[in-house]
């Protein structure tokens, strides 16, 4: 069963996703830093770099968003131009933004910019074939679509009415951009409860939450909770530690051995140490044995901190040809089963392997 913890403390909420006894996300958001990830907005673009095909582009925070696209386009400063946030500040480095406009329901991303049709790779076999050819039929000729994973056994009218909603609200956010002079917020994607049931509930799900008015708004769904024990809901549903692993910059493993993850503007660096892991086998196997060990909360960690972008990781060196493939094939078949699109790229001659993770809100 799928449980739902949810708390409001002191000017931040926070969501906690607990399947099969494990933690599968945890979900943060801080009243005064807002996230502007899938945030739409009028921009005024500041600088062009056609020889980047980029853009500055003004968005009515100090820092402006980075734009670059791929399709040849002319920009001129001072043009005003629609653009959606993908990924957050960081550093000294401003949102990144793209021209490729996404709005996600439950069970559908409307993508009222691209004619592109795609259905969730979670989906397999015959429905994913009646999916495909169900998006097809529905699909708005100048728009796309991708089937969400939640859209498994929907029927036809329950993705028309979901379509139906998010056109409305791409015609709301076309009148305000017809409306407003950049550069304009135009839509934010910054509510965490309306996140959660868009992109966590299920219906066999359970939510617990020790915050009243966020109770209110939720309790029409009938399996809600309210908790008002006297320990703090995320130790009394034993979740507590995994919260506060997240802002760690070293976790140990199992066997002894840790890793360290290093944020940067340009990248996520994680080194794997065998700190005190010795093994009870050859050396060979204890270094294979810790870097499994290694791989497997590293791609947890990517989750639950929801680190995209490039990431590069120091594994212990391993001379088996051998021990590397196993390794590599361990990332590949844990990497698919992340949410995101996250690619395990391949090892470096110097030992270091390189994966991408889609950062954008989809």
């Amino acid at each position: 069963m799928k449980q739902i913890i949810i708390s409001r403390k002191l000017g931040e909420t926070c969501a906690v996703v607990v399947e099969g006894a494990q933690v599968s996300a945890i979900h943060i958001a801080h009243d005064d830093e807002p996230q502007l990830v899938g945030n739409i907005y009028k921009g005024r673009v500041k600088n062009f770099l056609p020889g980047m095909q980029a853009a500055f582009v003004d968005i009515g925070r100090e820092k402006n968003a980075f734009l670059q696209f791929n399709a040849p386009k002319k920009f001129s400063v001072g043009q005003s131009v629609l653009i959606q946030i993908d990924k957050d500040e960081c550093g000294l480095k401003g949102a990144r933004a793209t021209l490729n406009i996404s709005l996600a329901g439950r069970f559908l991303i409307f993508l009222p910019t691209l004619g592109y049709i795609g259905v969730s790779g979670k989906i397999r076999g015959d429905e994913r074939q009646r999916l495909h050819a169900l998006a097809k039929k529905i699909r708005p000729k100048t728009a796309g679509i991708i089937v969400r994973t939640a859209a498994a056994d929907c029927d036809e009218k329950i993705l028309l009415d979901e379509l139906a909603q998010l056109q409305k609200l791409w015609a709301k956010i076309l009148e305000r951009n017809s409306k407003r002079k950049p550069p304009a917020l135009l839509f934010s994607d910054n509510d965490l409860i309306e996140k959660i049931l868009r992109d966590e509930y299920t219906n066999d799900a359970e939510i617990v939450v020790d915050n009243l008015k966020i109770y209110q708004r939720l309790a029409e769904l009938g399996n809600v909770k309210f908790y008002d024990g006297d320990t703090p809901i995320f130790e009394a549903f034993g979740v507590a530690e995994e919260i506060s692993k997240i802002s760690r910059r070293e976790l140990p493993l199992p066997g002894g051995g840790q890793i360290v993850i290093d944020r940067t503007e340009a990248l996520t660096a994680i080194d794997v140490n065998t700190g005190k892991f010795i093994g009870d086998k050859n050396f060979d196997e204890t270094i294979l044995q810790t870097n499994l060990e290694a791989a497997e909360l590293i791609l947890k960690q990517l989750k639950l901190r929801d680190l995209g972008g490039i990431i590069i990781v120091d594994f212990i060196d391993m001379d088996s040809d051998a021990h590397k493939k196993i390794l590599m094939n361990f990332l590949r078949e844990r990497a698919a089963l992340d949410r995101k699109k996250t690619k395990i790229v391949d090892m470096t001659p110097l030992g270091l392997v390189e994966i991408t993770r889609h950062s954008s809100h989809r």
